[in-house]
């Protein structure tokens, strides 16, 4: 009987301490993997927060014309609402003109986006009689970003230009009059807007350099000086992943936090079975 009754309390003191080293291992197993479970989401959360886009350059021709190799300057209006801004060209001065905008520091290989407003000023014939009047945008990194022929102020009911919002490179064909403008004048098509508002085209260059030359560009087969154009609210930023950023987690960090849960339930049940 005395052997019985120390024997019992042995075994009583043996289950006592299993009992309690059960309890430590199932407090180190829980955190290890509520670090786990915490790294996974922190990872989701990596791929869920959207790129921001970086401003390299930026102006409105407000006060100066930085990086431009033209101070020309002028007031035009701005908007269907006749509001009066400063636009660089906006003296009516670029006629069969090219103007140049250097940007520095760029990493090579970064995509950037190219934002600006384009006024098409006077009587632009397209690829019609008395033309063809072209406006070009030309990267010194990735070439061509818009050459087309752009038809304001004349025959508004003819196909007389190759530009639209789908072909800023003029490929597509030839599209009436006036295709693609934001802001009318007295009827007549003038403000073309580019890599902002609905439907209107993003242009980009991929850097070769730390340095790009942005060629803005009038071709006018008549010459004559009420042909000209103006550009204004030139921003110049990192390539955004607009449109393709998900808020769904990627596969990689939804697997590790599925196995996180899965291995809590696990270690749930083999522990309720020692115990």
């Amino acid at each position: 009987l005395q052997a019985y009754s120390i024997g019992r309390s042995n075994f009583i003191k043996y289950l006592f301490h299993m009992r309690r080293d059960v309890m430590k291992i199932k407090k180190v197993i829980f955190k290890n993997i509520f670090t786990g479970i915490c790294a996974a989401g922190a990872l989701m959360m990596v791929n869920i927060i959207p790129a921001q886009a970086v401003v390299v350059y930026s102006n409105d021709f407000e006060t100066d014309t930085n990086g431009f190799n033209t101070t020309a300057r002028g007031s035009l209006t701005s908007n269907n609402a006749g509001d009066i801004s400063i636009w660089l060209g906006g003296d009516r001065s670029f006629t069969n003109k090219s103007i140049y905008l250097t940007l520095t520091g760029l990493t090579v290989g970064n995509t950037y986006d190219v934002m600006f407003d384009l006024l098409i000023g006077g009587t632009w014939d397209g690829s019609w009689s008395f033309g063809p009047d072209y406006f070009r945008l030309l990267s010194s990194s990735s070439g061509a970003l818009v050459n087309a022929t752009f038809g304001v102020g004349r025959a508004p009911t003819r196909k007389t230009q190759t530009y639209s919002d789908a072909n800023p490179l003029g490929d597509g064909g030839l599209f009436f009059h006036g295709e693609g403008v934001d802001v009318f004048f007295g009827g007549i098509p003038s403000i073309f807007y580019f890599g902002h508002g609905a439907g209107n085209p993003l242009l980009s260059f991929t850097a070769n350099s730390m340095t790009e030359t942005l060629t803005f560009q009038s071709s006018d087969w008549q010459g004559i000086s009420d042909e000209f154009f103006a550009i204004d609210n030139v921003v110049i930023s990192t390539k955004t992943q607009s449109g393709t950023t998900s808020s769904v987690p990627e596969p990689a960090p939804l697997a590790l936090l599925g196995l996180g849960l899965m291995g809590l339930a696990v270690m749930r049940i083999f522990l309720s079975r020692i115990q």
